[in-house]
């Protein structure tokens, strides 16, 4: 079933954009998008390293935290990533002042990126900015502890974002050789990033023949524990609508089509510069309904763009995974009388455990899922008990956390996810 978008939309055509890089993979990917066109002026990096600010080519960089952080960055800790964008707030907020549309962008897994994305999007928010998150997961060589970060990251996100979209490394870099430099496969995914980001942002501004707006872009994107999957495909020639669907679908997140027939939701969004005629569109759209599910609702826009000259552009978004019963007519917005306090400071991170890498409490007044227990709940839910003798005490946690399906980390015999002060007292114990 195709659903075309309605004109009866607010005008998208002068919508203020910023661009928030969070972190080292945030920096790189603003850098990258300066390289493709987009005004520097538009690109705001923070970050916790201030080294990393020598190779950046954004017009506004923010040093954030220098009281917790000293300009040394996180060393991967998440909760001094969100300390430091805790102490940077009215800096944060006076590098978003006036957006429209923000977006944040930041690798998940780190300290800085995993650690100061939720705040951030609070304050796009309390600006009355639409957010948009796009972020990565990591590689899979970065191992199970920065990926289990990275889903907890993005879960807590979809709470504090109109829009979470969320891209997976491994995919995005599978279309390099196996002797390819580190460096270009990291490339690889800030450019996908770089065509999804400028291709959404395009598709939005367009008032065309039939007009693709946030309601339609968050229509195919929102679902459960959702991974983005985008194709952008631009072609000219006597067959150059084919051709366009062709490369649009080759893209590395697209599986040459194959993820599409699993999707809820797709958005399919055509632009010419010239003459596209009826029968292109026809032509194209038979060809992809072969890549689509009987039950996948196709959401359609067209427009004329005159840079594009002769060439005519195809872009595909969609999501893999459940979808969310939600109202997407407009975006998610903070009643006026739940509004963030500015003055008010977000509660900091409770943490629990003393492996919990990031543990998020809700903002003030807002009605979203905190991902973690609180100090008093978990005594609820675990009362105290009395302790044995020491001689007979064992150490091994009754839970993990967030990692409980983590193997745990033995060296020499000894469980080093059990603090030092605790091992030492055991084998004291048994001493005796």
């Amino acid at each position: 079933m195709i659903e075309l978008p309605g004109s009866a939309q607010s005008s998208t055509a002068d919508l203020r954009i910023k661009v928030i890089g969070l972190g080292g993979a945030g920096n790189h990917l603003l850098n990258r998008l300066q390289r493709d066109g987009v005004p520097a002026t538009d690109l705001v990096v923070l970050d916790t390293d201030s080294q990393m600010f020598d190779s950046s080519e954004a017009a506004l960089k923010v040093l954030l935290g220098t009281g917790v952080a000293q300009g040394l960055g996180t060393g991967g800790d998440p909760e001094l990533g969100y300390r430091a964008a805790e102490e940077s707030a009215e800096e944060i907020r006076a590098s978003i002042d006036g957006a429209d549309l923000l977006f944040v962008c930041m690798g998940l897994g780190g300290g800085t990126g995993s650690g100061a994305a939720a705040l951030v999007a609070a304050y796009g928010q309390e600006q009355e900015a639409l957010v948009i998150v796009f972020a990565t997961m990591p590689f899979s060589f970065e191992g199970e502890r920065r990926r289990a970060l990275a889903e907890e990251t993005l879960a807590t996100l979809e709470s504090y974002a109109d829009l979470v979209i969320c891209f997976e490394n491994d995919k995005m870099a599978s279309t390099v050789s196996a002797g390819t430099e580190l460096r270009e496969a990291f490339a690889m995914a800030d450019l996908i990033l770089s065509q999804a980001m400028r291709s959404i942002t395009a598709l939005m501004r367009r008032r065309g023949l039939i007009h693709a707006g946030f309601a339609q872009v968050a229509a195919a994107l929102r679902a459960q524990n959702a991974r983005a999957l985008f194709g952008l495909g631009e072609a000219d020639g006597t067959h150059r609508a084919l051709t366009a669907l062709e490369r649009a679908l080759q893209s590395p997140l697209m599986d040459r089509g194959r993820l599409l027939s699993d999707v809820h939701n797709v958005l399919i969004h055509v632009a010419a510069g010239r003459n596209l005629t009826l029968d292109e569109v026809q032509l194209f759209m038979t060809e992809f309904n072969r890549h689509i599910g009987e039950r996948t609702r196709i959401l359609f826009s067209a427009a004329i763009d005159p840079l594009l000259g002769e060439r005519l552009s195809i872009v595909i978004v969609s999501a893999l995974g459940e979808p969310i019963p939600v109202e997407v007519a407009v975006p998610r917005r903070v009643p006026a009388h739940l509004e963030i306090k500015k003055a008010e400071p977000i509660a900091p991170p409770v943490v629990v455990e003393a492996y919990s890498p990031l543990v998020t409490a809700p903002l003030t007044g807002l009605n979203v899922r905190n991902v973690s227990r609180t100090a008093e709940e978990s005594d609820d839910i675990h009362p105290p008990q009395r302790l044995p003798e020491p001689a007979q005490v064992q150490f091994e946690p009754a839970t993990r956390g967030r990692f409980e399906k983590s193997e745990p980390t033995i060296v020499d015999g000894q469980d080093l996810d059990v603090p030092t002060f605790l091992r030492r007292n055991a084998k004291a114990g048994q001493g005796r």
